[in-house]
């Protein structure tokens, strides 16, 4: 099929298990706290849950689970060694299940997030009734809850093998109190296998033994994926909550008027959502300085199109994304950074990402101004055409089709503002 003469992609755009790697590199930008955390209670969870003998279904989503089950601390800003009493732990994994909400088949991956903080005398206390309704989703929160606490006990500091005796120690008092036999059984079989402990420490790549979820992903399920993960970048503070949807938005409409094909357009709002993913690397009280940076902030801020670039290049199929994505704050000047490339080296979706990202960033509402209105705004990107930072031809299109533009960024603006509102503003305001 080809759309203005150029072929559609077929359903096979990526697969997970590409995209389960760039998931656990994101979690590692965001703190010196969180490196490698994420892998370490992956790898560890689907030791333990393929020992468990859980179906290869449930081994999957297990992994996810472990993957994201601290979304919550992170994006409220927590660090990874604040230990909050239960109830305090429950409330930053109900955030994480509400982000999770945002694409389908999340239901039983929110269930687990929600109950991997959760001892298993808990689980065995709810009524016959209820712990039928939960038993699968208990069964892997079970998996993971043990995982992360084995992963979070691991110091870097010491031998490795020296550690082993105290942590099979603290899992197997707690079997059936804090942690389910199944799971407690399984761990201490695997844990008897030095090599388990070693990658734990060193190279907890999970994918490398887990071949179960090699499958397809069909673009548009990888457009729901990273809507996603754009929540994540941007929910990290308020002052960039609606950015990424709105950059999203603004470049597909951009485009589809510069004739881009329909896949092209899905493939350019990816790049949208995931332009600003290095940005997790970024201290908060950087990103939400309302004053001018100085030089050794700015230079924080110039690494996170380097990272952005880094996390989506090894992504099956996002070659161009990666490329659209990492190379929003080059200029056609060869001004921009983190690479200085020129006009010759920034094609049609650079350049629109580009525009948009600018254009999104002056017209979006933020706590400490107001967005510019239409005569402010196209002043700053004509600006921005006469300095050679931007294609004159895409902000003349924009400027002549300005309200389709700002109709559709104003719209998943206001979708992630209500978004955010209710899944972070209530635990954080």
């Amino acid at each position: 099929m080809t759309v203005n003469g150029k072929p559609e992609i077929n359903a096979r755009f990526s697969t997970m298990s590409s995209f389960l790697g760039a998931l656990a590199k994101m979690f590692n930008l965001i703190d010196a706290n969180l490196e490698k955390h994420h892998e370490r209670t992956a790898y560890l969870a689907y030791m333990i849950a393929r020992e468990a003998g859980l179906p290869q279904e449930d081994i999957a989503i297990t992994i996810y689970a472990a993957l994201t089950h601290d979304i919550g601390l992170t994006v409220c800003g927590v660090p990874l060694n604040y230990l909050p009493n239960r109830e305090q732990a429950r409330r930053y994994a109900e955030v994480g299940a509400k982000l999770m909400s945002g694409f389908s088949g999340s239901e039983v991956i929110a269930n687990i997030i929600i109950h991997c903080h959760s001892s298993w005398s808990e689980y065995l206390s709810f009524s016959e009734e209820r712990r039928e309704a939960y038993r699968r989703s208990a069964r892997m929160a079970a998996v993971v809850h043990l995982a992360d606490a084995v992963s979070t006990m691991l110091r870097q500091d010491a031998p490795v093998l020296n550690q082993v005796k105290y942590i099979r120690q603290m899992a197997a008092e707690q079997r059936d109190l804090e942690f389910s036999a199944e799971a407690v059984d399984a761990f201490m079989r695997v844990s008897e296998y030095e090599f388990i402990w070693l990658d734990l420490r060193d190279n907890p790549q999970f994918l490398h033994y887990f071949m179960g979820d090699i499958s397809s992903v069909s673009l548009d399920r990888m457009l729901e994926l990273t809507t996603f993960i754009s929540h994540v970048i941007d929910y990290r503070s308020s002052f960039t909550a609606m950015h990424s949807a709105g950059v999203a938005a603004s470049a597909e409409v951009l485009a589809r008027l510069c004739g881009m094909s329909g896949d092209e357009c899905k493939m350019i709002r990816i790049a949208g959502h995931l332009h600003d993913i290095g940005k997790l690397k970024v201290p908060r009280a950087v990103l939400e300085k309302p004053g001018r940076l100085s030089e050794e902030e700015f230079n924080l801020i110039k690494e996170h199109p380097y990272y952005t670039k880094l996390i989506l290049m090894d992504v099956e199929g996002f070659a161009k994304i990666a490329d659209w994505a990492g190379h929003h704050h080059e200029k056609l000047n060869g001004r921009g950074y983190p690479f200085h490339f020129k006009a010759a080296d920034l094609d049609i979706g650079s350049r629109i990402v580009s525009a948009a990202d600018i254009f999104s960033a002056i017209t979006e509402v933020r706590p400490y101004r107001a967005g510019m209105e239409r005569k402010a705004a196209m002043e700053v990107l004509n600006e921005n055409v006469r300095s050679g930072s931007l294609d004159g031809d895409i902000v003349a299109l924009l400027s002549e089709r300005y309200d389709e533009v700002d109709r559709a960024r104003e719209e998943a603006a206001r979708n992630e503002g209500a978004r955010y509102y209710e899944s972070i503003g209530k635990i954080t305001a």
